[in-house]
């Protein structure tokens, strides 16, 4: 084989996209990663590089050897097969090509509209633990951490030890909340960390309450209170439960969305998970997705944590060196078959906090009429209500008569949002495909670095 049927992408340096590199690299391919972060680890490892934990940047930097590094650099296009089109503001923009590409973009916050959501104050959890962790920042001395999942006792964590009043707000029920402690208690490092959670919240003095959501967030000129109420199995709040609390933060976090903008301008098939309320990149069971060639990991193919994330990454990384045929049958089988048994194992409690975390329809309906919709077009509910008087439910209908979707993000912020609300509000059927369109570039990028005769 020449050297150059040996190269190998792989877009992402979460525990997803170092594991992929490392076990490519390991079996023979030449490997380079792209980020356009300016260290490696994502959103796991961010403020945490000293860890030495499999799929972590000091792991990787150990192991690393020969393997091509390009942080601050982002992709914006796939312009031809085996081609992409990546940008630094050190180097501008270039192609590079590849035999075989491993997505491993990571996700996101998953954005909720609510009454307030756009004020000064409210943030992101995934944000806010990043500006704690990297940073010292912290939006307000007296936290509301708001939304749904495990992740929450970890924003809750960074927020604490910064000297943050903090209390959280769980939607999902205690009783479901806890259903899986006896899969969680045999898992060691799980139960080690939630555990380890629990106690120290605990001794800062957080308070935390469950079967409960933010209604709305107040303020002038920025966060100054919240309204909470107690919701039924379905999240929708119960009349003449609501309270209001004095805060100056707020932070949401309702799980993640996959970035699928590369997988989507690589024309790659995407599944819809009803469960977890987010499109997924469909791969086989070796991690490969329906363009030849090409491989997804972590995050993007199903949220799952770092665990599943470093299984699946070392899955994909193996199963792209067994394609270019520098790792034989018998070789990829003894290489793979571990990744596989772990795999099915995390999988199990990663399901069971899927399931029980998964958002529920009432989630979708606390956008009142003046609630912004799509913030880089200040687009409201009632505005998308209009565009639906005349045209069918769908987020094409909502994008063409109120732009919304048409900014600097291309709808990776309103998108995922409208198109659930959508689904419950108005019965939107989901389709497998993504519903809204991605156009290059992926990032913005200064117009005097396009490509000459590349513009969309």
């Amino acid at each position: 084989m020449s050297e150059a049927g040996r190269r190998l992408i792989v877009v992402g340096t979460g525990p997803a996209g170092l594991s992929a590199a490392l076990s490519g690299a390991e079996a023979g391919l030449d490997v380079t990663v792209i980020d356009e972060s300016a260290k490696p680890g994502g959103q796991y490892f961010r403020g945490r590089q000293e860890s030495e934990a499999e799929g972590s940047p000091r792991h990787f930097a150990e192991h690393s050897r020969g393997i091509s590094v390009m942080m601050n650099t982002a992709v914006i296009d796939a312009p031809a097969d085996g081609r992409l089109s990546v940008w630094s503001e050190a180097g501008g923009a270039r192609d590079i090509a590849y035999d075989r590409l491993v997505i491993a973009t990571g996700a996101y916050d998953r954005p909720v509209a609510i009454p307030g959501w756009t004020l000064p104050g409210v943030l992101a959890a995934g944000g806010a633990s990043t500006l704690a962790k990297l940073h010292d920042v912290v939006p307000g001395r007296r936290m509301l951490v708001a939304g749904s999942g495990p992740f929450l006792l970890a924003v809750a964590d960074d927020l604490s030890s910064k000297g943050c009043s903090v209390d959280v707000i769980e939607a999902t029920p205690f009783g479901v909340s806890v259903g899986g402690l006896r899969d969680i208690a045999g898992d060691r490092e799980i139960a080690r960390q939630t555990f380890g959670y629990l106690a120290r919240l605990a001794l800062r003095g957080v308070r935390r309450r469950y079967g409960e959501i933010v209604t709305g967030i107040h303020g002038r000129d920025r966060v100054e209170a919240a309204s909470i109420s107690q919701v039924d199995a379905d999240w929708s709040p119960v009349p003449g439960t609501e309270r209001t609390v004095l805060v100056d933060g707020v932070c949401l976090g309702f799980g993640f969305v996959p970035q699928l903008e590369l997988a989507q301008i690589l024309d790659c098939d995407l599944s819809y998970d009803d469960i977890a309320a987010s499109h997924f990149v469909a791969v086989d069971a070796s991690m490969r997705s329906s363009r030849p060639g090409i491989y997804a990991a972590g995050e993007v193919t199903g949220i799952g944590g770092m665990r599943v994330a470093i299984s699946e990454g070392r899955l994909a990384g193996l199963t792209a060196a067994h394609d270019a045929g520098v790792l034989g049958a018998e070789a990829y089988t003894a290489a793979s078959t571990p990744v596989l048994r772990r795999l099915r194992s995390v999988r199990r409690v990663a399901d069971w906090l899927s399931d029980a975390y998964r958002p529920r329809k009432g989630l979708w309906a606390l956008a009142d009429a003046d609630t912004v919709l799509c913030r880089c077009e200040d687009v409201k509910r009632a505005d998308a209500e209009r565009a639906l008087r005349s045209n069918p439910p769908t987020p094409f209908a909502v994008k063409t008569m109120t732009r919304a979707g048409m900014g600097l993000c291309q709808g990776r912020i309103c998108g995922p949002f409208i198109s659930q609300w959508l689904r419950a509000e108005h019965g939107y059927e989901m389709p497998e495909a993504r519903p809204w369109r991605i156009r290059p570039p992926l990032r913005p990028v200064p117009l005097g670095d396009w490509p000459a005769g590349a513009l969309p």
